[in-house]
């Protein structure tokens, strides 16, 4: 597909590591910043070497493989508290320790770019780029809600969405966890440039969805 004068070819992903984690974190970085710098041509040029990925793999769980959804049912509902574990574990996967963005980030920067970056709310495969899996978090229980764990922020964690998919419930609270908050890095999941992703047009499709996002992560960063 076409964008202005620039040709975007589908590339079909079916896996990903840690190296392809930081990539894309910082592949988004630098699209931000040119947003920031209202420089569209130069946030285009960033976004190339990840432009037109789409997932087409399989994600295998701890106890059942060809799993490819996220695990909604399960999800914290509070998202102000899911909020809290992000920022407390300054938006690292306590699993991996790979950067993370939040979704609603993601999403604004679909929304400025969606032929570039493509998102389906329900995470079908073969129709969203795979930086969703690969950098949004989720907020996790330790002890697992069903064997009796707390809703409650020292019983939560984050871990990256595709992290999170590849552990069961079951063996969440016996995985050695990161103490994320002892990285001396200023690495804030990009929440200090989403209002500038904002004002460029992402909120012009779902502005409640982003300006309570970006509200809430300003009110809850230090």
């Amino acid at each position: 597909m076409a964008v202005g004068d620039m040709f975007v070819a589908m590339v079909d992903i079916l896996e990903f590591g840690a190296v392809e984690v930081e990539r894309y974190a910082e592949v988004l970085t630098q699209t931000a910043q040119a947003v920031a710098r209202a420089d569209r041509d130069a946030a285009i040029a960033a976004l190339h070497p990840i432009a037109g990925e789409i997932w087409m793999g399989r994600l295998t769980t701890a106890n059942r493989s060809g799993s490819n959804a996220v695990r909604a049912a399960r999800r914290v509902g509070n998202e102000t508290l899911r909020a809290q574990v992000f920022v407390r574990d300054r938006f690292r996967c306590t699993c991996c320790g790979g950067r993370a963005i939040p979704r609603s980030i993601l999403v604004a920067i679909h929304d400025l770019f969606p032929d570039q970056v493509s998102y389906d709310v329900h995470y079908t495969r073969g129709k969203m780029h795979p930086v969703f899996w690969a950098l949004a978090p989720e907020a996790d229980h330790v002890l697992a809600h069903s064997r009796g764990g707390a809703n409650e922020l020292n019983n939560l964690t984050t871990l990256h969405a595709a992290c999170n998919t590849r552990k069961s419930d079951t063996l969440i609270a016996d995985m050695p966890l990161l103490d994320t908050r002892l990285r001396s890095d200023d690495w804030d999941g990009l929440t200090s440039l989403y209002p500038a992703l904002i004002s460029a047009g992402a909120g012009e499709m779902r502005p409640t969805y982003h300006r309570t996002w970006s509200r809430r992560y300003a009110a809850l960063m230090p």
